[in-house]
């Protein structure tokens, strides 16, 4: 019976002292990471049951890839929670999720060193888990302003897990370098995907261009692996033009917004030797389409279905003909098995399809192009607009390094767009070039009434610009530059 970290003792029992997993100064061989995990799951079984609720509020990502890992061989649900959360926000969340056990940093050390009162302890599970159980639940934004607490199983994973390995290629011995924090979705997936392949992990839990580049230099045997979000990447490319290419690098992996044609461009000088994938899905759905480096992507598009994925706009059931936008429908073995807390009307099931939200159209070839979300549409003066497609215009100007727009409250309007950008370097007459470059491109009603010069726009921990904030500042008059 598969489950995720089946292999975890194998590939000790295989290469003891081979590097498994690395932070800063922490290394892990092997046998060291399976060891660690195996305490672990015995101190579990002394706090939890089987299919319990376990809430990860770590700091240390180790010691996260740790617990996870120990939950998920032990049929546990491992609840990774943001650390920095707000006291009000996380107990909120954990009332909704009722968790048998909350390992934060300090109950780590405890649970590490195996200090489990001989009253509590008991005999080890020897039962796998099956594919059909849950073991993982992570946090994505809910519309209520209670996080979205989405939660999959075993089998949907391991079909992840089947699906990397057949389009991405990545070699044995390929040290995969994750640059964010665990707690977004992509470098959780990234990490956990590899060490349950057997495949050396670099965690850098906070993104930093020049130390990402530097990982990426101590390529393992096969090369290094990069698993990024489009904005990471931009940032990378400008300042690894100042250290030269990195020919170590065999493959990217982007996702979490769209990835700009000149980005992937520059990359290529970046990364000569390096297979570009971009790919499109949610944390509930996991992989949707792939664009890879032998594909001839329309520019625009996100790419076509990945193997097993089935496609449909506006009505599964009667789906819109092509280059009609709708919202868009999925159905696969992918998909996540519902929330433990908060949740959203986007979110919604049809039969066996799912859509989350996002609307688009496919054209006559099966090639899927995003127009935007419905959670984050504006209605202004009575026409709905998707900010993406501003962001999107803004973002091929050649000045604009990231841009992000939001809709304001406005007593005429009812909302109004304005635009937040941060410059590749000094432009003449900046605004009006912008704006002039929108009007060439754009009806005149998505035009941003205003725009707002940063040197540095603010990134979640996964490396997205952080809307929410940037919202938030506009809305209380933070400064522009």
């Amino acid at each position: 019976m598969a489950f995720v970290g089946d292999r975890l003792d194998r590939f000790a029992n295989e290469a003891p002292d081979r590097a498994a997993l690395s932070c800063g100064p922490i290394r892990l061989s092997r046998q060291d990471l399976a060891r660690a995990v195996a305490v672990l799951e015995g101190a579990l079984g002394s706090h939890t049951r089987r299919s319990g609720r376990v809430v990860l509020r770590l700091t240390d990502p180790v010691a996260l890839l740790l617990c996870f890992f120990a939950c998920a061989r032990t049929g546990r649900i491992a609840v990774v929670m943001d650390p920095d959360w707000p006291a009000t926000l996380a107990g909120a969340a954990l009332g909704e999720i009722e968790p048998e056990l909350v390992v934060d940093d300090a109950r780590f050390e405890e649970l590490a060193a195996g200090n489990v009162p001989s009253s509590n302890r008991q005999a080890p599970d020897t039962v796998p888990p099956e594919e059909n159980d849950l073991f993982y639940a992570g946090f994505t934004s809910g519309s209520s302003g209670m996080p979205k607490g989405y939660v999959r199983s075993h089998g949907s994973w391991l079909e992840s897990f089947k699906l990397s390995s057949a389009l991405f290629g990545i070699a044995p011995e390929s040290r995969v370098v994750i640059p964010g924090q665990l707690t977004h979705s992509l470098h959780l997936y990234g990490a956990v995907c590899a060490l349950a392949g057997g495949q050396e992990v670099a965690l850098l839990p906070r993104f930093d261009p020049r130390s990402v580049l530097a990982a990426l230099r101590v390529a393992g045997g096969d090369g290094a692996v990069l698993y990024a979000t489009p904005t990471q990447l931009h940032l990378l490319a400008e300042v690894s033009g100042r250290s030269g290419p990195l020919g170590a690098v065999r493959q990217v992996l982007a996702s979490g917004a769209k990835w700009h044609d000149a980005d992937r461009e520059a990359l290529k000088t970046v990364f000569p030797e390096a297979r570009l994938f971009e790919f499109y899905g949610a944390s509930e759905t996991s992989f949707i389409t792939i664009a890879g480096p032998d594909d001839t992507i329309p520019a625009g598009s996100v790419g076509r279905a990945a193997p097993g994925v089935s496609i449909a706009i506006g009505d599964p059931r009667n789906p819109a003909s092509a280059g009609r936008s709708g919202p868009v429908w999925v159905k696969s073995g992918l998909l996540f098995s519902g929330y433990l807390c908060g949740g959203s009307q986007d979110t919604r099931w049809r039969d066996s399809w799912l859509t989350v939200g996002d609307h688009g159209f496919l054209d006559k070839d099966g090639f899927l192009f995003l127009t935007g979300r419905e959670n984050r549409m504006v209605v202004t003066s009575g026409l709905n607009v998707y900010p993406e497609e501003v962001e999107a215009v803004l973002s091929a100007h050649p000045a604009v390094a990231l841009a992000v727009v939001v809709g304001l409250p406005d007593p005429v309007r009812g909302e109004r767009l304005e635009a937040v950008v941060q410059l590749t370097g000094p432009v003449d007459e900046t605004a009006d070039a912008l704006l002039h470059h929108c009007r060439e491109r754009l009806a005149s009603g998505k035009i941003p009434r205003r725009l707002h010069l940063r040197d540095h726009l603010p990134l979640t921990s996964g490396g997205k610009p952080d809307i929410q904030r940037i919202l938030t500042e506009l809305k209380t008059g933070g400064a522009d530059r």
